[in-house]
Formats: structure tokens, C-alpha cells, sequence
């Protein structure tokens, strides 16, 4: 079973997330940036889902943090948010993650989104 990484502060989404998720993928869940990249380092999760609009750390930190260390910069980071500022979203997509899904996301939509992204990382 792969393993899904979901960063986010609001436990209300984590438990949306993981009810979405549960059935197919391994889930492991952290409240911030700092220990959604420790997780990462622990677990070597599958792919990462990652919320934008944290305190202390935001996603787009965190996501360079990922990127920068060894240990997990090759991991998949799909954004998770309901962050749709555009110069946010710019800065974020310049970054390059394998995507970008607005909240609230459909079941369907997210797993779509989350088994096209483990494909293609699989045929690199």
C-alpha cells in the first residue's frame, strides 16, 4: 500500500483527508512544516499532500525545505489548499510541484490526481 504524507494545521481537514483516503493508501498525517518534513525523513511517505497556509512554517517553506534535503527531495508534493491569491499560487507553481488542487477537493478529483502523479513519477 503506498504511503500518502498529508501536512496540514486544521485537524478538521486531516480527518476529511483521511476518510477520503483511508481505503487506498497508507495515511500519516503532521500539524506543521516541521514535522510534516520529519515525518518525510522518518517514513518516506509515497507522495506528499501539502497545505499552503500554515503558521510558523507555510507550504510553499516547507516545500523548499523538502526540495533542499537529500532525504526527501525526490518525494511527489501535491499543494492542498484554499489559497487562490495568484502572485501565492505564481510563487508556489515556480517551485514546481507535481501539482496544485484547490479545497474543498472531490474524492474522486484528489485520488485522480494522487495515481497520476505516482504513475508518472514511476515512469521516470
Amino acid at each position: 500500500m503506498k504511503k500518502i504524507l498529508l501536512i496540514d494545521d486544521s485537524m478538521i481537514q486531516q480527518r476529511m483527508m483521511y476518510i477520503m483516503l483511508k481505503d487506498e493508501y497508507e495515511v500519516i498525517t503532521a500539524e506543521s512544516g516541521i514535522e510534516g518534513i520529519q515525518q518525510a525523513k522518518l517514513r518516506q511517505p509515497d507522495l506528499i499532500l501539502l497545505d499552503y497556509d500554515m503558521p510558523m512554517m507555510d507550504g510553499k517553506e516547507t516545500f523548499a525545505k523538502l526540495l533542499a534535503n537529500e532525504e526527501t527531495k525526490d518525494i511527489p508534493v501535491i499543494f492542498l489548499t484554499g489559497v487562490i491569491d495568484k502572485k501565492q499560487v505564481a510563487e508556489v507553481l515556480m517551485l514546481r510541484p507535481k501539482g496544485y488542487l484547490v479545497k474543498p477537493v472531490e474524492k474522486n478529483r484528489l485520488i485522480e490526481t494522487i495515481e497520476s502523479t505516482l504513475q508518472e513519477v514511476a515512469n521516470l
